[in-house]
């Protein structure tokens, strides 16, 4: 299973707060357009009802600070909107998927994403790619579903006592059982128990970045 994530929001639970993508900051800067010539408000003064400073507000509005659940809460009182509840709602078949750990193996507070997806997630987590020298681009989320049934030639997640984790497929040679992780120099070979931490890797889901727009 892959999964695009063309205009599809991702939410992160850092801290608290929500990060929302560009969809959602193109609706922000609507909002504040249609909310400022109606009511004739400045930047000052919006800030001072929502109890920040004006430069703050104005880095929000161009996307120099990420928006968050804060932000987006004060902004959607100020202003009459439901702006949370309705990028929420437009992602249709959107589910919440625990991230539990960095493939690198980095130490990683335990994060939620909204991704969608056509099956439940409920006893999934994800791996998040957080280097750029691997196959797949740098932010990508792992699907992985440790009660799945594992058989020859299947994607892997191998949860090992490396200080990283292993991404790699099963292979059965020689009465014996290994994960090979594809690699430039030929790949490596990994022994694997029945009782050692090796999961099901279902699909990735490849949030979307900012930059420039090739084409529309």
């Amino acid at each position: 299973m892959f999964i695009s994530a063309t205009a599809i929001m991702l939410y992160k639970f850092l801290g608290g707060h929500m990060m929302y993508d560009n969809e959602t900051l193109r609706a922000v800067n609507q909002t504040w357009k249609n909310f400022k010539t109606k009511t004739g408000s400045s930047q000052a003064k919006a800030a001072k009802a929502m109890g920040m400073n004006q430069s703050s507000v104005s880095q929000y509005l161009r996307g120099e600070i990420p928006l968050n659940t804060d932000f987006l809460t004060k902004f959607s009182k100020l202003t009459g909107t439901e702006l949370i509840d309705a990028g929420a709602n437009a992602i249709l078949g959107a589910q919440q998927i625990c991230v539990r750990y960095t493939l690198s193996g980095k130490e990683l507070k335990e994060t939620v994403a909204l991704i969608p997806s056509p099956v439940p997630l409920e006893h999934c987590y994800a791996v998040v790619v957080d280097y750029c020298d691997f196959a797949m681009q740098q932010g990508t989320l792992i699907l992985v579903d440790p009660t799945a049934t594992i058989k020859e030639f299947d994607p892997v997640i191998f949860v090992s006592d490396l200080k990283r984790l292993v991404y790699g497929f099963m292979s059965f040679s020689e009465g014996e059982w290994e994960v090979l992780e594809p690699h430039y120099k030929g790949g490596n070979r990994y022994p694997v128990k029945n009782t050692d931490a090796v999961h099901r890797a279902g699909g990735t889901f490849v949030p979307e970045k900012v930059g420039k727009t090739f084409r529309h």
